[in-house]
């Protein structure tokens, strides 16, 4: 199965036709000043840690429930006799739906609120799930399934959203890591609910629907009536690229890079002679490595450069890489250098949104996230074909050749990239504090 869409980016992130958003609270509508006015901290608490580890629990319940359904769909299809080639098909639609989807959700949340907008993801995702249940006919299935797509969108792009506006300067490296960890471990997780519910009946995606329906639940225990993600520049979603180009850079390398090598490792692996048995342990130690290794990422791109903490993970990479295939015979040391390796590769999505943090912070972080989300989204749909095009024609060699190619290029890309654009960003709100905004009275 390939994991373009069981990858829970792709099945992520956006925000209104502004670029910028920050928390807000909305005032009572009696309040007849139109000023700006913030409330006393003890009030409103917006970074406290209850409320951070409320929607990081939330956004991994949500990978948790998505990596479940993407492989449980995938075996009912096979399971109703649909080709390699149609599973795929079905798999690259549902990684289209979030790419577009992902830069739309702005509107949903600039229109209808943070609340509202993770009910219609909820909802989408329930109802279109326990849809699958009555459905074999596999235009109707690809159709629900692109449906799906954007309630993923909704969903993901809202809560991690929601995760980024709250971390500051002081907790931007810590929030971030702990997120990423959290969320690689409930998506690494989902698939395992299979070996207990298995894909036959309805039991299984009703399972599913139930997952998606809760997963909101810490978000909405903690998110105060009118908090929201406010508007204060209105730009193009795309116009965000220029103001920090490495982030979505690294998210495009990164969709790549893991799609099209951390999915194949297995592949890889019994191409060089491994068994079944120590090819899945293989590919395991890279999903331990990703979980492993983002919180001391973290902690390093929010005490040094971000950049030079991405051209570390690269540089690494290319390392391991080069190495492997010399090392493949002894497994200790191929286990741990894809450990490493998978690590290294998680860390470009991990500091690539620890550089949205930072430099969209009260900017417009749900625009540049829906962007983010996008554009690693993009790099899933091709990771695969260039991997796999280089597999068939050099064999598994091409595999390490393909990754170290589009790591090296993406080194010298982000070496050559200018700074940050500060004079296109705007002076934001002091760290952790959310603005009241007063509606005039009524007549």
């Amino acid at each position: 199965m390939s994991a373009a869409a069981s990858h829970p980016r792709i099945e992520l992130a956006a925000s209104p036709p502004c670029e910028a958003f920050r928390p807000r609270f909305n005032a009572p509508r009696g309040a007849r000043t139109a000023a700006v006015v913030r409330p006393p901290a003890a009030v409103v608490a917006p970074t406290s840690r209850a409320a951070i580890v409320a929607f990081i629990a939330s956004a991994a319940l949500i990978g948790f429930a998505t990596n479940l359904s993407m492989h449980l769909l995938n075996l009912r299809m096979q399971s109703l006799g649909v080709s390699g080639s149609g599973i795929g098909v079905s798999v690259a639609i549902q990684a289209l739906g979030i790419v577009l989807a992902a830069p739309m959700t702005k509107y949903a949340i600039g229109r209808y609120g943070v609340r509202q907008t993770l009910v219609a993801g909820s909802l989408l995702c329930t109802a279109t799930l326990a849809a699958f249940s009555v459905v074999t006919d596999m235009f109707v299935w690809n159709a629900l399934r692109f449906v799906f797509a954007g309630g993923l969108a909704l969903l993901f792009t809202t809560s991690e959203s929601l995760i980024i506006a709250r971390a500051d300067g002081g907790n931007r490296g810590r929030v971030v890591a702990w997120y990423a960890t959290a969320l690689a471990t409930g998506t690494s997780a989902g698939p395992l609910l299979i070996a207990l519910i298995g894909i036959q009946g309805a039991a299984p995606l009703l399972w599913g629907a139930l997952i998606f329906a809760w997963a909101s639940t810490p978000i909405f225990a903690y998110l105060r009536r009118g908090e929201g993600l406010t508007p204060v520049v209105r730009k193009s979603t795309f116009a965000t690229l220029r103001i920090a180009p490495i982030a979505f850079l690294s998210a495009f390398v990164f969709g790549i890079a893991d799609n099209g090598g951390m999915a194949l490792l297995g592949v890889y692996s019994v191409m060089t002679g491994y068994d079944y048995t120590s090819a899945v342990a293989f590919a395991a130690f890279a999903t331990v490595g990703g979980i492993l290794l983002q919180i001391p990422l973290g902690y390093s791109a929010n005490n040094r450069n971000p950049r030079l903490v991405l051209i570390c993970c690269a540089v690494f990479s290319i390392f391991l890489l080069a190495v492997l295939p010399s090392i493949m015979a002894h497994k200790p040391l191929a286990f741990g250098a894809v450990f490493g390796l998978g690590g290294l590769i998680e860390g470009l999505y991990t500091v690539g949104l620890i550089c949205i943090a930072k430099y969209y912070r009260g900017l417009g972080i749900s625009s540049a996230n829906g962007c983010f989300i996008s554009l690693c989204g993009f790099g899933e749909l091709l990771g695969p074909l260039a991997t796999g095009a280089s597999m068939q024609y050099l064999g598994a060699e091409g595999f390490v050749l393909a990754l170290a190619a589009v790591l090296a290029l993406y080194i010298l890309l982000i070496g050559r990239i200018s700074d940050v654009q500060r004079a296109a960003i705007p002076v934001p709100a002091p760290a952790g504090a959310l603005a009241v905004r007063a509606r005039p009275a009524p007549g």
